[in-house]
């Protein structure tokens, strides 16, 4: 008998039943094993498996109700998906795979009240009866967003349940080559994509770095974006040109007039680059052309330049990591070598001689202020916020038209999103000053009285890795001694 994908309500409370639930899985999770045979743990295997799948329609649901009512704007989220991140720990990725999934597979209801049935109905069908997982669905998804708007409705719909069919046997990254058969099979000389269609599906993404500071880009580009790539890499990317093991390498386009021809052939001969390094190094000095340019301008008051910071000690040092605006990580010699060339400002702050108190005579923050913030805070100060600095505006923690003044120790930086939560009266989040305690002079953001009812202000130690560590630290040591009951000095603060 097939479930319908919006199960009928039960007459006990919901909250009873999660803790059912909870206290349930503590006594699988505590069973003992061994004494069930081969069959038995296959079962175990299968059924763990199913209840995991339901549990996470039960996070679809929730997520949705909770973006249908917009709770996420008074727990201090401006979009449900920072909402997801800050509230279950997830990562972005994560976050926004639950939320593609939430959105096609949930039902809805009306402005008058009807029950409206999902967007993929068969597909939220196999979600709700766990025979596919959110990871499943995820990737149909992303093969279904594909099909060109000229395909007719009908066959939108025929495409959908394939893919739900099909998936049903297959692994999630199993699902695109199965999705490219499809697609081939819709639009089999591409004729009925768009200018529209390809525009929907253009994408540039950055991974986070990893352990050896390298990141991966990955990007869809459209047929204009790629011709020029290819203008770029055709002419930079050559043999001998932009090689930055090479110091008699010229740089900059071989067919350029300025360049020495004798001088990139000889370097083309000592070039041993794969195809694809060298299309990295011409982007990378694409890049830095366009930067030292001027061309790009500043970014909220910012020079929109690479900017790191660094010790002094660093720098005699020739060793260790420096910080870029945007939270990235670049070995200091690299650092070093990038500012010889192309104008990156490098913060070894000492913020004697910059302009940091304006007072009352300008609004805005000026360069100066805007990189000793940068330093102070390394991003968005609103608690649990991870937004780069580069992300950020220049906040009054004393609003401008209530006499704030624009002087750096009365100013910190918050990303769009919080920044236009922060108002007025016992329901508007506020910002202050830390007047006292371990966190003296940076900003507190005072939640709204419906969230916390006696208002503690909340410090954001997103950006500041060694606070979380220290925390965990004294978190342990107070299990061990538990007469040390405030390991925060009496501020309040956490």
């Amino acid at each position: 008998m097939t479930v319908s994908a919006m199960p009928m309500p039960t007459s006990r409370p919901v909250l009873d039943l999660l803790t059912a639930l909870d206290e349930t899985l503590d006594e699988v999770n505590a069973a003992d094993l061994s004494r069930l045979d081969e069959s038995q743990l296959r079962t175990l295997l299968h059924g763990v498996e199913r209840v995991a799948r339901k549990a996470a329609v039960a996070s679809h649901t929730t997520i949705t109700e909770i973006g249908d009512r917009g709770s996420h704007t008074r727990w201090g989220y401006k979009r449900v998906a920072q909402m997801v991140m800050g509230e279950l720990k997830i990562s972005a990725s994560d976050a926004a795979r639950r939320l593609r999934v939430a959105a096609a597979t949930v039902c809805t209801r009306s402005f008058t009240g009807e029950v409206q049935e999902p967007t993929h109905f068969d597909l939220s069908q196999a979600v709700f009866d766990a025979e596919l997982s959110e990871h499943h669905a995820d990737e149909i998804l992303k093969v279904l967003e594909k099909i060109p708007d000229a395909v007719s409705a009908e066959e939108h719909e025929r495409a959908q349940r394939v893919m739900t069919e099909s998936a049903r046997d297959l692994v999630p990254r199993q699902i695109e080559a199965v999705g490219d058969r499809l697609l081939a099979h819709l639009d089999p000389d591409g004729s009925l994509t768009t200018d529209g269609d390809r525009a929907k599906r253009r994408t540039a993404s950055l991974s986070p770095q990893d352990a050896s500071q390298m990141s991966k880009f990955v990007a869809e580009l459209d047929p204009a974006a790629r011709a020029m790539l290819e203008v770029l890499f055709d002419v930079w990317a050559r043999p001998g040109m932009n090689n930055p093991d090479d110091p008699e390498s010229p740089s900059g386009s071989y067919t350029d007039e300025a360049t020495d021809r004798d001088a990139a052939d000889a370097a083309a001969k000592r070039d041993t680059r794969s195809a694809p390094q060298r299309r990295h190094d011409a982007l990378k000095a694409g890049l830095a052309r366009l930067i030292s340019s001027g061309a790009l301008g500043s970014h909220r008051g910012a020079p929109a330049q690479v900017v790191v910071t660094m010790t002094y000690e660093q720098i005699l040092e020739m060793a260790g990591v420096a910080t870029t605006m945007s939270g990235g990580l670049m070995p200091v010699v690299d650092a070093l070598e990038l500012a010889k060339a192309n104008n990156l400002l490098l913060a070894v702050l000492d913020a004697q001689g910059l302009p940091m108190f304006l007072g009352r005579s300008k609004r805005l923050a000026s360069a100066a202020q805007r990189i000793a913030m940068w330093i102070s805070a390394g991003g968005c100060t609103f608690a649990g916020c991870t937004a780069p600095f580069s992300w950020t505006e220049a906040h009054h923690v004393t609003d401008w038209s209530k006499g704030g003044l624009t002087d750096i120790n009365e100013l910190t930086p918050a990303c769009p999103g919080h920044h236009s939560m922060v108002g007025d009266g016992p329901e508007q989040w506020q910002t202050v000053i830390i007047e006292h305690g371990r966190y003296k002079g940076r900003c507190g953001w005072i939640p709204p009285a419906s969230i916390d009812p006696e208002r503690q202000p909340r410090i954001n130690h997103a950006h500041h890795p060694e606070e979380l560590l220290e925390q965990a630290w004294e978190r342990a040591r107070t299990a061990e001694h538990p007469e040390r009951s405030d390991p925060w000095g009496g501020s309040g603060l956490r």
